[in-house]
């Protein structure tokens, strides 16, 4: 189970704060949520600080994201290993974990 959230406190940017299992079959709903809001805020973020799990779909997605200008915070660090084993490189997050 994934519960998403969204906090619009800060004018500038709006973040989307992820908890529990991330997996391929909320990725639709994340990105629902990012795409309702590309209109309202300059910045955008993704906080996986809450997120226990992820599965290659939203993996994927994750990696997709990156070139859309939406920052990616908290990210496990065995999803940023796996991320950058995928890319073939070790420069693609900063991970806080």
């Amino acid at each position: 189970m994934l519960k998403i959230t969204k906090d619009a406190g800060n004018l500038d940017i709006i973040r989307v704060n992820l908890c529990g299992h991330f997996t391929s079959e909320y990725v639709e709903e994340v990105e629902k949520v990012l795409v309702r809001n590309s209109n309202q805020a300059k910045k955008y973020a993704l906080d996986l600080t809450d997120v226990i799990f992820v599965d290659r779909g939203a993996m994927e997605f994750l990696r997709a994201i990156r070139s859309r200008e939406i920052r990616i915070e908290n990210l496990p660090m065995y999803v940023t290993r796996w991320i950058r084993q995928e890319d073939g490189n070790s420069n693609c997050f900063q991970a806080s974990r």
